[in-house]
């Protein structure tokens, strides 16, 4: 939260934008829960970390709660931010989590909501709470996907 007001204030200040993306493994607790909290624990690790190595130095990578993830990208416009949110949908698809052949889709995967300062928001609470209802919009549409606030959802 600190970071994104931080954010917020830069931008306000340069009349600048950046992008926020809220992330959330798909079936996270079915994995948990089969098997078991050190096991989930060791995929948030890689998860976050593979986030963080394929994101800028200057992008902050944040636990948000439970296995939900932020992604701040200083600078990015929403068209911009939502192919990074693609192409990190796709780096988790793709990369192979220890026993995630028992996931409901056969593997682990991310869901991602999008949404921009000042385009979207003026506040952190607004802007999260955008990229929040995107993120749910994702999950409804059937998960492993991104969703932008302003397009895919209002």
């Amino acid at each position: 939260m600190q970071a994104i007001e931080r954010e917020i204030d830069r931008n306000r200040r340069f009349k600048g934008t950046f992008s926020l993306l809220m992330i959330d493994i798909d079936y996270f607790k079915e994995y948990n829960d089969r098997l078991g909290h050190l096991k989930g624990d060791r995929v948030l690790c890689t998860l976050s970390n593979l986030i963080e190595i394929n994101t800028r130095q200057i992008d902050v990578v944040s636990r948000y709660g439970g296995e939900e993830f932020t992604v701040i990208l200083p600078g990015i416009e929403k068209e911009n931010a939502k192919i990074i949110a693609g192409k990190l949908r796709e780096l988790i698809e793709h990369y192979h989590f220890p026993e995630q052949e028992g996931q409901p889709s056969g593997n682990l995967t991310i869901s991602v909501g999008l949404a921009s300062f000042p385009e979207d928001a003026e506040t952190a609470k607004e802007l999260i709470d955008k990229a929040d209802k995107a993120l749910y919009k994702a999950k409804e549409s059937g998960r492993n996907r991104v969703c932008v606030y302003g397009v895919d959802v209002q």
